[in-house]
């Protein structure tokens, strides 16, 4: 008796590892990997507005400009951004702005008008926390200045481009920057009196673009109209038929008749690279 009872038991275990011939998947537990979130702050400040003049608040980090906005007496703020996250409102002879969710570093505000002294703030931005910045009071400029305003546009479609960094140097090497509104405009105020300047615009999708500003007289305004080239789609070609024209060809080595090996990188830095196959001579 006592042998039957071993052999039951170990036909029970039998089937019990075999699982009697039916499936019986164990189901896996998937850990869904910690979202990392960053921790953001938030500041904000207020301007005093002045009858019949626009007032620009523009926001820089490490020298690239982000965003701006523009004040007008009679009219709701207008907003332009590239990477900022900017509220804006006027209410009673004063603009308000505020940064809502930004990310943690050090920021300038800058507040400028046509003829008033150029305001900057530096600003800390610390998570999980709201700086309140002190409200600015433009004062007038007693030396003369002079200002650039333009339209930038397509020059293939005539469309205009809206949120394009722009960048003005003089002489002297110092740096204005302005953003494009929906509207293409852009505008640069208190620039140096009958000195020569070089506006420079980079933007994805077109060719890069140097613009010579002659010298502006004082107190006056110059009109510009400038148009970006787009860059040419690269041509597709057939599966086969080896690399798209404009595409960028990968670093390769080939040999030459004697058997030594050249490399593209050894080549492309000094001139354009010409490639020749031949089949030999007989």
């Amino acid at each position: 008796m006592k042998q039957i009872l071993a052999l039951l038991a170990l036909a029970l275990l039998l089937f019990t590892g075999l699982g009697c011939g039916t499936e019986n998947p164990v189901e896996e537990t998937v850990e869904t990997p910690p979202v990392n979130t960053v921790a953001t702050g938030s500041f904000s400040g207020n301007i005093e507005l002045i009858e019949d003049v626009t007032i620009y608040m523009r926001l820089l980090k490490a020298g690239q400009i982000l965003g701006q906005a523009e004040f007008g007496m009679h009219g709701a703020a207008v907003k332009t951004t590239t990477n900022a996250n900017i509220h804006t409102s006027t209410q009673q002879r004063i603009g308000n702005y505020q940064l809502k969710d930004t990310e943690p570093g050090d920021y300038t505000v800058q507040i400028s008008a046509k003829g008033y002294q150029t305001f900057e703030l530096n600003v800390t931005v610390i998570p999980d926390q709201r700086v309140t910045l002190d409200k600015v009071t433009l004062v007038v400029l007693e030396t003369p200045v002079s200002h650039l305003r333009g339209v930038l546009t397509n020059e293939t479609t005539g469309e205009v481009l809206g949120g394009v960094s722009l960048q003005l140097m003089d002489n002297a090497g110092n740096v204005h920057e302005t953003l494009t509104t929906a509207a293409g405009v852009f505008t640069f105020e208190n620039l140096p009196v009958q000195q020569s300047m070089t506006l420079t615009i980079a933007h994805a999708g077109y060719e890069d673009k140097d613009v010579a500003v002659h010298p502006i007289p004082a107190a006056e305004t110059l009109a510009l109209k400038v148009e970006l080239m787009p860059l040419l789609e690269p041509e597709k070609l057939d599966p086969g038929q080896g690399l798209s024209i404009g595409s960028q060809a990968p670093d390769f080595e080939l040999p030459d008749s004697n058997g030594k090996l050249h490399a593209l990188a050894d080549y492309v830095s000094d001139t354009n690279v010409v490639l020749i196959f031949y089949r030999g001579g007989w």
